[in-house]
């Protein structure tokens, strides 16, 4: 499935679309809750960082779910995240996704992939 998200009310209804997706597969509550984490954060991050639009493209494979982020202007996350300071107001995002991902890609052309273990 694709989704071209231009702000932040299409992004809604793209994760929102993905994740009913997730729940007619067959997809537990925990995992759809992780997806949905990750596709705020990584589409969040695209809008906000970057002042652009993505896509989000997601796909289950191999046990995995399959989430590619692209943005139409780069945009690099940190390769190594870390935890905010407990009194910080931002910062812990891209440590929450990769928290709940098996792996996190970013390539050269700056699109971000990850995969989350379907439990």
């Amino acid at each position: 499935m694709e989704f071209e998200v231009k702000d932040y009310q299409t992004m809604q209804k793209s994760i929102a679309d993905f994740c009913r997706f997730l729940t007619d597969f067959g997809l537990t509550p925990e995992n759809i809750f992780d997806c949905r984490l990750v596709a705020n954060e990584l589409l969040g991050n695209v809008l906000r960082h970057a002042k652009a639009q993505a896509s989000l493209h997601g796909k289950i494979e191999n046990g995995f779910v399959v989430l590619t982020v692209r943005s139409t202007a780069k945009f690099i996350p940190p390769k190594k995240s870390v935890c905010s300071d407990v009194y910080a107001e931002h910062g812990r995002g891209l440590y929450l996704v990769d928290s709940v991902c098996a792996e996190r890609i970013t390539t050269e052309d700056g699109d971000v992939l990850v995969r989350i273990k379907i439990r």
